[in-house]
């Protein structure tokens, strides 16, 4: 209900028009970041998943700049390296986009544009199905926006599989 469509909308012309995508969370909050990787990357060819080969965000950071995007999920109990990583970034003129259940969560950076998802549950930890909805609509839109281009990257991506025969097919009885 926080998440507005414009808000929405520069999230994705940020990304699109950044040199480089980062994509930065951790413990629980790395599967949506994987996933959103593992999808994104077919129609954001710059999109990288970070850390990566068990660094820091930080040291995967450091050649970011003001042509970047730092996109960073953390949810309550926030993240000390997703937030070290986003002042880090801060701090060299990376833009920030901010999934998390909060818009300001330090003082010491301020994204370009928070999207906003309760993580409250009836359980102790929190619930990421408001997550993956804005991860999902983000998808949906860096794949309209994408344009051509996009698309012929995803079409690429599903003939190298069925070439190689990655997906399991059960046979007729």
């Amino acid at each position: 209900e926080r998440l507005a469509p414009e808000d929405l909308e520069q999230a994705i012309a940020l990304m699109l028009g950044a040199r480089k995508v980062y994509l930065t969370a951790v413990r629980s909050t790395y599967a949506l970041a994987y996933y959103f990787h593992y999808v994104g990357r077919m129609a954001l060819p710059s999109l990288e998943l970070i850390p990566r080969h068990m660094n820091s965000a930080i040291d995967d950071l450091s050649d970011a700049d003001e042509q970047d995007v730092l996109m960073a999920l953390t949810f309550t109990p926030y993240s000390r390296e997703v937030i070290e990583a986003c002042k880090f970034a801060a701090r060299r003129g990376t833009k920030i986009v901010l999934i998390s259940d909060f818009d300001v969560i330090s003082s010491e950076f301020e994204p370009e544009v928070a999207l906003i998802a309760s993580v409250i549950s009836t359980h102790h930890f929190g619930a990421y199905t408001g997550a993956m909805a804005v991860l999902e609509v983000l998808l949906a839109g860096l794949v309209r926006r994408g344009g051509p281009a996009a698309s012929a990257r995803i079409e690429r991506y599903e003939t190298l599989r069925q070439q190689i025969n990655a997906y399991w097919v059960r046979k007729k009885t």
